[in-house]
């Protein structure tokens, strides 16, 4: 009995030391999910107790000047690690070298692209070495095919002294493409759309003696006294008819970079002469056909004389038109021209606006240069010692403009100029009426000249009307 109640007592001691066990461990979870519990939600506002809350504010106009004055940071460069300090690159812009020319310490030379020629050809021409020749066509392919650049393409070389430092071109839509060359010898292609812009200039002025001195006195360059002087030459006589008191007006456009360079020489938009006796307004315009004339302001150009001693001197009549006996065949001979003795290589003008037909050599009259005008006329021109270097068929050329230089070439016993006229298809004097005609633009040409002409010159409607209309009388109440 003794024993049953023992071992009775010592299993109720066993249960409850494992109630006991239990009990405690299940106390230790419970404590356990009360203190995250109670973590969990305090932590925000622990966080709100520890964290200041800062408020954004703007700066104030004193704080912002500070900010402004105050000075950035030097950059630590640590050399004996190898490090470097950051440098900016500075590149060689085309603004630069344009400056550069017109200050006088680069020098600027144009030049085209001839037919048949590469533009490699075209830098060896130029005396450009050869490893800079394959950088600048490399530089250059990185900006357009250079398959479709096509001859008369106008390139620019810039150069100091010997070396070119730079080449550029401008593109038929307007861009302008450089390779410009760095310090380092290396260089750099450049493309910029929009950079060369189109002005006008106008000079006015009185002639005291002869137009020629007065329009230097205005400072307006050779070339465009020599554009004015041909587009009215044939139509007056400048030694005549411009006299003293007599007024000028010329309107003429250039190209200018965005670096303040000017390219190419100024072209004449128009010329206006006054006097008592003189009055003259011209507005030159290319028609539909692609050629261009000097028209008044109702569309109409003057007929003008061919000139019938296109020489740039004084030259001697040595053989007239006509039956004549041949200097060298010593039999009559029907002359078709007439020669004008003058020195070796002097300049020959085309006696008006054309297109060359022939040039070369031509039998017995050696080298040969003819003309088509218009109105059915012709001109040659033989014996010559030369050409022009960039002339070839179909080539257009303006009255008084030098196509050659006087030779001896062919037949001939000495320095002379054998000039003919040949008018739908037949020879006549050179001496002779030889006129073109007037012409009149019609139509669309007429309205898109018209417009044109308009904003050339602001008096335009005047020079249309002929006078200044008379201000009407006040009307009587």
């Amino acid at each position: 009995m003794n024993l049953k109640n023992t071992l009775q007592k010592t299993s109720d001691r066993i249960r409850l030391a494992r109630l006991k066990e239990h009990l405690k461990k299940r106390q230790s979870s419970i404590a356990l999910l009360l203190m995250f519990a109670i973590c969990a939600g305090s932590f925000p506002f622990l966080m709100r107790c520890s964290v200041p809350q800062v408020q954004k504010t703007e700066p104030t106009p004193e704080i912002e000047e500070q900010l402004e004055q105050a000075p950035l940071p030097e950059e630590i460069v640590h050399e004996d690690l190898g490090d470097e300090p950051v440098v900016k690159e500075a590149h060689v812009s085309l603004n630069e070298l344009e400056q550069r020319v017109q200050l006088g310490e680069l020098k600027m030379k144009m030049t085209q692209l001839d037919k048949g020629e590469s533009v490699l050809t075209l830098l060896s021409r130029e005396d450009v070495p050869t490893s800079e020749r394959v950088q600048i066509v490399d530089g250059l392919e990185l900006l357009i095919n250079l398959r479709t650049l096509r001859p008369g393409m106008q390139f620019i070389f810039f150069k100091d002294g010997p070396d070119v430092v730079g080449v550029s071109l401008m593109t038929k839509d307007g861009e302008t493409l450089a390779v410009l060359r760095e310090a380092d010898g290396s260089w750099t292609p450049f493309s910029h759309t929009g950079r060369v812009e189109t002005k006008t200039i106008r000079w006015q002025g009185t002639v005291e003696t002869n137009f020629s001195k007065a329009a230097q006195k205005q400072d307006i360059p050779e070339s465009l006294i020599s554009q004015v002087t041909n587009a009215l030459d044939g139509e007056i006589d400048f030694s005549s008819d411009i006299q003293k008191g007599t007024e000028f007006d010329i309107i003429a456009e250039f190209k200018q970079t965005e670096g303040g360079l000017e390219i190419g020489a100024k072209q004449l938009l128009f010329v206006g002469l006054k006097s008592s006796s003189l009055q003259i307004n011209r507005y030159a315009y290319t028609a539909q056909d692609g050629t261009t004339a000097f028209y008044n302001a109702r569309g109409k150009s003057i007929g003008k004389q061919l000139l019938k001693r296109p020489l740039k001197a004084k030259a001697r009549l040595s053989s007239a038109y006509g039956k004549r006996k041949h200097p060298i065949l010593k039999y009559e001979i029907f002359h078709k021209g007439v020669d004008l003795a003058a020195p070796k290589n002097t300049p020959v003008m085309a006696a008006a606006d054309g297109v060359i037909t022939s040039i070369g050599r031509k039998g017995s009259y050696g080298k040969y240069i003819s003309i088509r005008h218009a109105d059915g006329y012709q001109t040659a021109y033989a014996h010559l010692n030369g050409y022009r270097a960039d002339l070839k068929v179909k080539s257009k050329v303006k009255r008084g403009e030098v196509i050659g230089y006087v030779g001896s070439t062919g037949r001939s016993t000495g320095p002379h100029l054998h000039f003919e006229v040949i008018k739908n298809k037949k020879v006549v004097n050179p001496f002779g009426n030889n006129k073109t005609a007037d012409h009149q633009l019609k139509g669309f040409d007429l309205e898109q000249f018209q417009f044109w002409a308009e904003t050339v010159h602001p008096d335009f409607k005047q020079h249309l009307a002929g006078k200044i209309p008379p201000v009407p009388g006040p009307k009587p109440f």
